[in-house]
């Protein structure tokens, strides 16, 4: 044994011999010698299984058996994120501490009172407890805690990169402060952590005012093994031979999943019901056991605490489909595999959840990612061809191979949480005063950013009548008002878990669903609901309702995820694999094809060039390079001055509007510093607990210290306008008159076909209209004509149909082609094949501001599934199986040949069925 073996007491030094060691690991001997040789605070960094918790115990509590205190309280205090991590290190200490007797105390919620009787009446020993229990030792029994930690030496703080950025850590500093306070010394602090890109932040969190006096103490190597998958799916509706992208996942995830323990987090609760509900189907299919069971907070508390029962049961193989509920903090034992469908939003959030996996000593960490992108069609939009889901979710892994982490933002003001904190020192003190909390949590705490100005706004804002936290009492003692008394009191008052508020979607009466809000959204805004996009028009944060309109536009990307925040170093790391060429290794095929046409399309687009993309009139694409809170700036700025803006991942869709300043100009006077009003359009503001009993002014404040950064947009703007060029098409623009229209063909018809082709994703780009005239006899006479679309073509829509720049110059533009075609169109009835060309026509009409007409559109495709209904999941009833199929010639792609080629399938239905198409319509309904 080396020299540090001969610093431990010897009940210590017995419980590694009979441990077989030969040895011990160079962290814990660095440990040893740090903690037995001095006094200062100290982070071991090490993998899972890394010997850390031996590091850190071993001596500690060597110093407590050779120097016994003489003062009553827990020698040490050990403060653990989850249930199952202090049981299962309560029973190692408890190896440990068998030979000398020192107790070792777990302190929770399952924890029998008894128990907890016993060592609140002799503190002495090892106390294991988590962040609530603490909590709300200091809120039950404030007056006794320097009685109960008169003894303690030091605090280990363990899964310290788990509570660097959030709410929870937050909590914990304050806790540390105020237990520093109420036992008059300083306590030595020892972080365990998982090995970090930048172990500073962890330094900087565990002691703020001198970090640079916290000692390293990392392992080298000893990483548990990571085995991952990236795998790639696809969704839409042309593909009817082979299952959904949903069936194919729950498929894989039944056939990897089955027999033992997992968690698989969904995303939103509507799809961990879709994902569990399919699960259980092949389990009774398989005439099985039932395995697989949803987990997320509308869920009754009886139902999740069966679940989380038998997650810790390994008898019964347990697979929970859940939403970040069980990411951190619930007991649930360990999981063999992590399943992520969808990219999660932040690298600390993926490295949490897969630390469930992988904990004992031998076993492998898993991680399955499942990525699911939309099919493409010639009109589908610039987002959906980036790929952004996919490509989020290999910047998080790389990320998070990097050993990288979101590190705090400094400035943040945290008032909710500081809320919470005053709170809680009144309901343990009994009372205080305005000074001592001022001291206690500003001063000396973790609220150091808010002035006392600041702060007594904040007393004064939950202290109105209406809100009732606070009240004063005449010799000036702050006490816990009618409302404060209730929240105290309830038992989900010690947790401060960030969960976002789940609103209500409503429009013209009816409701649509619920989504979590975790970001700023203000009316005018655009969202992405159940496959449609929708211009919100007014926000009640009381009724937690969201009032929308369908919006105007193309066809909106085809999935959303969990609300969140994304920094911008996740962005940059987008923005390095668009313009990579590396293959990640971990990916299935369908992922690396994803990922090559993600680079295709980006560079397409010309964001290789350009920051800011033109992809139709007044419409604008802009590659931000940043992560939430710095678009979300530019996103309120523009939407303050009436532009119309959707966010996505470090990009934003704008939608300039009439009577905005151009977009040019607009961005380069906030590139040189001009004022902004970023609450102009009313922006929802509520996101935490405490939020909703702050006023006005205290929410715009704290928005602008976490949801904002108003000191970037000046550079934002200007890198923005660096490569920008105006599109000539631009409002304003001079305009050449109308080309000549081709004249149609004069004859009485049945019924007309039609068909339009687009210059780029936008539906409403028309560059081709064709129509396919058919006669009583059955003759076609064809007709079509370029449009000029008036925006820019798309790489993939002119390879698609070969109509590019050149085909549509001098052409004649929509409005004059509509209304060329209209006397015809509006006597007969209309086929078209899907309803993307009416969309089309409808979307034109309405950005030239006309009303559509009222004309007699019938879908081919309806026609087709009542004549040929066994080619239903057997290729589908798209032109191009029907070409194959029933031996029609037509040049596809076409707008007039396309038309032409759904006037045959309607002529070939009819006479398959022998009646005419109005009567098969009617067999259809």
């Amino acid at each position: 044994m080396s020299g540090a073996f001969e610093k431990l007491a010897r009940p210590v030094q017995k419980w590694i011999r009979a441990q077989g060691w030969r040895e011990l690991r160079d962290i814990q001997s660095r440990a040893i010698g740090a903690i037995c040789d001095g006094q200062g605070d100290l982070i071991l960094a090490a993998a899972t299984a890394g010997g850390k918790t031996e590091a850190a115990f071993l001596p500690l509590i060597s110093q407590v058996l050779e120097a016994p205190a003489a003062e009553p309280g827990f020698d040490l205090l050990y403060i653990g994120p989850l249930k199952a991590l202090i049981t299962d290190q309560a029973r190692r200490l408890e190896d440990i501490c068998a030979e000398s007797g020192l107790p070792v105390v777990p302190w929770h919620g399952d924890v029998a009172a008894s128990v907890k009787a016993r060592a609140l009446k002799a503190p002495r020993g090892i106390l294991l407890i988590t962040p609530e229990s603490l909590e709300a030792l200091f809120v039950r029994r404030g007056l006794e805690i320097p009685r109960l930690f008169g003894a303690t030496r030091s605090v280990v703080l363990d899964e310290l990169h788990s509570i660097l950025d959030s709410e929870r850590g937050v909590q914990v500093r304050s806790l540390l402060t105020r237990l520093e306070q109420a036992t008059g010394r300083s306590l030595r602090r020892i972080g365990l952590s998982a090995t970090l890109g930048d172990m500073g932040l962890a330094r900087r969190y565990l002691r703020p005012d001198a970090p640079e006096t916290v000692t390293l103490i990392a392992a080298s190597g000893g990483e548990a093994e990571l085995r991952l998958q990236l795998r790639g799916y696809l969704s839409g509706e042309e593909d009817e031979r082979g299952p959904s992208a949903t069936d194919a996942i729950a498929a894989h995830l039944f056939d990897h999943l089955r027999g033992s323990d997992n968690l698989v987090f969904a995303g939103a609760r509507q799809s961990v019901e879709i994902y569990a509900d399919r699960l259980r189907a092949r389990c009774e299919e398989a005439r099985l056991p039932q395995e697989f069971y949803p987990h997320h907070a509308s869920l009754s508390r009886e139902h999740r605490d069966f679940v989380e029962t038998r997650l810790k049961d390994w008898s019964k193989p347990t697979t929970a489909i859940c939403t970040s509920t069980l990411e951190l903090g619930i007991d649930i034992g360990d999981v063999t595999c992590v399943a992520q469908i969808g990219a999660p939003f932040s690298v600390a959030a993926l490295r949490q959840r897969l630390g469930r996996s992988g904990r004992r000593a031998g076993q492998p960490a898993i991680l399955r990612q499942y990525s699911v992108e939309t099919r493409l069609t010639p009109q589908s939009g610039l987002v959906d061809r980036l790929r952004l889901g996919l490509v989020r979710a290999v910047a998080m892994i790389e990320l998070l191979l990097a050993g990288w982490c979101e590190p705090p933002r400094a400035d943040q003001l945290h008032l909710s949480t500081l809320v919470h904190q005053v709170l809680s020192v009144i309901a343990g003190q009994g009372g205080a005063s305005a000074s001592q909390l001022y001291r206690l949590l500003c001063k000396e705490g973790p609220f150091r950013q808010v002035s006392a100005p600041l702060f007594m706004d904040v007393l004064r804002a939950i202290g109105r009548a209406e809100v009732g936290l606070i009240e004063q009492a005449a010799n000036g003692l702050l006490l816990l008002g009618p409302r404060g008394e209730k929240l105290v009191a309830h038992y989900g008052f010690y947790a401060v878990f960030p969960t976002p508020e789940e609103y209500r979607l409503m429009s013209a009466g009816r409701d649509l669903g619920t989504i979590p809000l975790d970001n700023i959204l203000a009316p005018g805004m655009m969202l992405i609901f159940s496959g449609r996009r929708w211009s919100v028009r007014d926000i009640d944060t009381g009724a937690k309702i969201i009032v929308v309109e369908p919006a105007k536009g193309g066809v909106p990307p085809r999935f959303g995820g969990e609300p969140g925040l994304i920094h911008d170093r996740v962005i940059e790391k987008m923005r390095e694999i668009y313009t990579g060429d590396q293959t990640p290794v971990y990916m299935d095929r369908t992922a690396a094809e994803l990922l090559s046409e993600a680079r295709s399309h980006y560079h397409a687009a010309g964001f290789g060039r350009s920051a800011i993309v033109n992809i139709g009139p007044r419409n604008w694409f802009l590659a931000t390079g940043c992560g939430t809170v710095r678009t979300a700036t530019l996103a309120l700025a523009l939407q303050g001055v009436g532009h119309q803006v959707e966010r996505h991942d470090g990009f934003l869709e704008v939608t300039c509007g009439t009577d905005a300043p151009p977009l040019e100009k607009t961005l380069a006077r906030w590139a040189e510093g001009a004022a902004v009003d970023f609450f102009a359009a009313g922006p929802n503001l509520v996101f935490e607990p405490y939020h909703p009993y702050l006023d006005g002014d205290l929410l715009r404040t704290d928005a602008r210290s976490s949801r904002l950064d108003a000191d970037a947009l000046p550079g934002l703007c200007a890198r923005l306008l660096e490569d920008f060029v105006s599109s000539p098409v631009e409002a304003g623009t001079f305009r050449a008159p109308s080309g000549a229209i081709p004249p149609l063909p004069d004859a009485e018809y049945r019924f007309v076909a039609l068909d339009v082709e687009t210059a780029n994703g936008d539906c409403a780009s028309i560059c081709q209209i064709g129509l396919a005239c058919v006669r009583p006899d059955g003759t076609i006479d064809s007709w079509s004509s370029y449009i000029d679309p008036e925006a820019p073509f798309a790489p993939f829509n002119t390879q698609l149909h070969g109509i590019g720049p050149a085909k549509v110059r001098g052409a004649p533009r929509f409005l004059d082609v509509i209304a060329f075609l209209e006397p015809l169109l509006r006597r007969h009835v209309i086929f078209q094949h899907s309803g993307f060309d009416r969309r089309a026509i409808s979307g034109a009409l309405a950005l030239a501001g006309v009303s559509e007409p009222d004309w007699r559109w019938q879908d081919s495709v309806r026609i087709a599934r009542c004549a040929w209904p066994e080619f239903r999941g057997k290729g589908g009833h798209g032109l191009a199986h029907l070409k194959d199929r029933l031996g029609l010639d037509f040049a596809h792609h076409d707008a007039a040949e396309d038309a032409r080629a759904a006037a045959l399938v309607v002529l070939k239905a009819e006479q398959r069925l022998g009646c005419a198409f109005d009567d098969i319509l009617r067999m259809r309904r």
